[in-house]
This record gives structure tokens, sequence and C-alpha cells, in this order.
């Protein structure tokens, strides 16, 4: 026959048991050298984006996406097919331009006014979609800065982002967009 004495023995003699069993445990871990698992990779946003009106600057839309995808990593910008372009590109004779809707949304124009000054398609079109990545511009007349638009000269041919321009839309790709970004019109980039 079981007494409550016998019972609360076992019971201790368990509780005993089963503490030295889990700090025995914690110790080996411990000791072995914990495998601390790699942080996980940042998810990447992709924007899609709906290039089939930008007429003549279809590859110059290509080039300068390509720009920005070979500069960034947790963003890419994917050709959309069917509905899901928040992105659309146009062509027209006025200014190029860049209404914003938010982080990887809005309405590009590729201007063709521009182009007859002199200023390089691919370029412009990188210019353009960095507005789209949340980028303002950065009139400091430096060829090196893609965001310096039309205050660069008309022979510049760079379409990469400057190392600071591709850092600043990898944090805007985590969600750190200003008020300015998102509300902003970018209608005069490449205007005097």
């Amino acid at each position: 026959m079981i007494t409550n004495g016998t019972l609360r023995r076992t019971a201790r003699s368990l509780a005993v048991a089963f503490t030295l069993l889990l700090s025995f445990a914690l110790v080996q871990q411990a000791g072995a050298g914990t495998a601390v698992a790699a942080p996980a990779a940042p998810s990447v946003r992709t924007v899609y984006y709906d290039a089939s009106g930008a007429q003549e600057f279809k590859s110059a839309v290509a080039a300068g996406v390509a720009a920005w995808n070979a500069a960034v990593h947790n963003v890419q910008l994917k050709p959309a097919s069917g509905g899901q372009a928040t992105v659309k590109v146009y062509a027209d004779d006025g200014w190029p331009r860049t209404y914003p809707g938010g982080f990887g949304r809005g309405t590009v124009y590729m201007g063709r006014q521009a182009v007859n000054d002199g200023f390089y398609p691919p370029r412009i079109a990188a210019h353009e979609f960095g507005h789209i990545l949340g980028l303002p511009d950065n009139r400091n007349g430096r060829c090196d800065y893609l965001m310096s638009g039309h205050s660069s000269p008309t022979s510049c041919k760079t379409t990469a982002p400057h190392a600071t321009e591709a850092a600043q839309v990898e944090r805007n790709a985590g969600g750190a967009l200003s008020a300015f970004t998102r509300d902003a019109e970018y209608s005069d980039c490449f205007t005097f």
C-alpha cells in the first residue's frame, strides 16, 4: 500500500531528477557552443511595373530597372503580368516626370522633350524609378548621383544609383519613408 509519505518522497525524487536532467541539458548546450540561428534574410519586396505604354522607351525602361535590380537586394522591379502592376510607364512629348503613390506605386512619364535636349533615356528611366522607390531629386550636378536629374550634364550616361541612393532605397523598402516622398510630385526632374 502506498502512503502519503511515500507519494511525497516519490514526487520530490522526480522533481529533483527532472531539475538535474534539465540543468545537465542546459550546461551541455552552453558548453557545446549554442548554435545561433542566422538572422533571417530580409524579405524581398517585388514592385511590378507595366511599360506597355512606354512606346520607344521600353528598352530604356528595362535598362533603368536593371540598374536598380543590380544595386539593391531587398526590392526588385519586375515586369507585370495581368493587372498586378503598381507602376505604369508611359511616353509623351513633355518632360520626364513621376507621380508617386507611395513606395513602389505610381505613374512615370518618359518625356521626349528631355531626350530631344540630349538626356540619356536609360538614365531618365532609372532616375524616375528612383522616385517610385522613394527618392527625391538631388540637384548636385554630379553624374555619379542618379537623382541629380537635369543638373548633371547631358553627356552623363550613368544609370547605376550612387551607393547612398541604393542604401536609402533599401531602407525605404523596409517601410521607412517620409511623408514628403509619399506625397511628392516630381514633374520638373529634367527641366531648367
